[in-house]
């Protein structure tokens, strides 16, 4: 979550579209701070942005030159090391990427840190961070670290920036949330979910659904 200030000229629509890479996102902003017109937002009113996971709607033929310009345009290198971990984090290593699919594009620059205490594994870590421990890769690739050798105690690690995901199984989206975040403010934190995740039906999830919750 980080402040903004409005600034002359921004919509809602605008600011996800820098901050999320969808502007059809603007509702999680608006959700978040109980904004009943979106419209009306006024130069110098202070909002707060949820952090979600930025989405490039992939508009080429797949191939390895559109990947690789990709992972350069976003990431500024085209390490290949640095495309397999969006690639992992879609499902797309070893599989098609259709026009008009919308990606997830884990944030690696200017994230959070961790120090490796005795026991951690990155699919440990994975797992607590993200709620898939079979992104245990992601960790490993964003630090050039070998992922079959559990890093060693004391090893400062990049957190790359990734919302946690997990699958319904009898839950509801209220209840999910009350285990993400405590249950402060539930209805707020129900409705910024349901926005970022496009739910037009937040009370009618599906067993094995992919929730993403917004940090």
């Amino acid at each position: 979550m980080k402040n903004y200030i409005v600034a002359p000229g921004d919509t809602l629509f605008g600011i996800a579209q820098r901050e999320y890479g969808d502007g059809g996102l603007y509702p999680v902003i608006a959700e978040q701070n109980h904004l009943s017109n979106p419209d009306l937002i006024s130069v110098g009113q202070e909002l707060l942005i949820p952090y979600v996971t930025y989405r490039h709607l992939f508009a080429s033929d797949d191939g390895t030159a559109a990947r690789r310009q990709l992972t350069e345009s976003f990431y500024g290198t085209p390490d290949p090391g640095i495309q397999f971990i969006w690639e992992v984090v879609n499902g797309v290593a070893q599989r098609q990427i259709h026009r008009g699919a919308w990606l997830l594009l884990p944030e690696l620059a200017d994230v959070g840190h961790h120090t490796v205490v005795a026991g951690e594994s990155f699919a440990g870590l994975a797992g607590r961070w993200y709620g898939d421990d079979h992104l245990s890769v992601v960790i490993a690739n964003a630090n050039r670290l070998d992922p079959a050798t559990d890093p060693a105690p004391g090893q400062v690690l990049i957190i790359p920036g990734l919302n946690r995901r997990r699958h319904v199984a009898g839950d509801t989206l209220e209840s999910l949330c009350v285990d993400e975040y405590g249950d402060h403010d539930v209805a707020t934190r129900a409705a910024v979910v349901a926005a970022a995740n496009h739910l037009g039906r937040p009370h009618s999830l599906f067993a094995n659904q992919v929730v993403y919750f917004p940090s």
